[in-house]
């Protein structure tokens, strides 16, 4: 009887001490949850922007390479993190008319033409939204390249009743085919309406392109005051890029860079 009470009390003893050895003491701290992606800075989020919207070359819209974007899904987040973003999509980068196929370019600008405040007032029921304060994308291109491939000069000038639709609009590159059917006072004609329309337009290119990478320089024509009429100086053979107006004032064109090929 002894005997069986000594050997339990030591079972008991030894399952007790087992037990206590076991034992863990935790220490929990509050964990401080991660900033929200809106309580970053301004500034570090226009960074992180930059890194995902900024491209090298110029932007163009194309069917055959749309497809899912995981980036373009940070537009879809909320109004204010679209407006941010739209800023360096549109306004940092120099986006491009399609040319190939010649129907297609059109494209971006309708896209862009088609976005409506109307669009915004999909919003629970009682709720006041500022529609003067929802962006559109239109309103933050800054920076468009129409080039002259396969783009015929009816073409080219529906895509330029299509830009007093962007008030913002600082940049537009023209470049047209010298070597084509299109007379080069009608294209001037059509450049300085459309700069006479969009004021805003502060830096307005006009290239007439004579190879395949090269192209004359004939700015001069959009900006100057009063217009003149100018034609191709082929007088002097010594002298080439020559242009004449109908006062007799010559001018030599610049030769500058502008390949044709798109950049995928």
């Amino acid at each position: 009887m002894d005997l069986l009470t000594h050997t339990l009390d030591s079972v008991g003893s030894l399952s007790l001490e087992s037990t206590k050895a076991k034992d863990v003491i935790l220490q929990v701290e509050e964990v401080e949850p991660p900033p929200k992606f809106l309580d970053i800075p301004r500034e570090i989020r226009d960074h992180i922007y930059c890194i995902i919207f900024l491209a090298d070359g110029n932007l163009y819209p194309s069917k055959e390479r749309a497809g899912i974007s995981e980036y373009l899904g940070l537009l879809r987040t909320n109004h204010q993190i679209y407006s941010e973003a739209v800023e360096i999509l549109y306004g940092r980068n120099t986006f491009q008319s399609r040319s190939t196929p010649a129907r297609e370019s059109p494209t971006l600008l309708n896209l862009l033409c088609s976005q409506r405040r109307d669009g915004f007032r999909q919003t629970p029921k009682g709720t006041i939204v500022d529609y003067h304060q929802v962006c559109l994308a239109r309103h933050a291109l800054r920076k468009l390249y129409i080039p002259s491939h396969n783009i015929a000069f009816e073409r080219l000038k529906h895509l330029f009743s299509l830009l007093k639709h962007f008030p913002n609009l600082e940049e537009l590159r023209v470049v047209y085919s010298g070597v084509s059917w299109m007379k080069d006072m009608d294209v001037a004609f059509y450049c300085r309406l459309l700069r006479d329309r969009c004021p805003w337009i502060r830096n307005f290119v006009l290239l007439r392109r004579i190879s395949y990478a090269e192209a004359e320089d004939i700015s001069w024509m959009v900006g100057e005051r009063p217009y003149s009429n100018w034609s191709i100086d082929t007088s002097d053979k010594s002298l080439k890029h020559m242009w004449r107006n109908q006062n007799g004032v010559s001018r030599q064109a610049r030769v500058v860079k502008a390949p044709q090929n798109l950049a995928e």
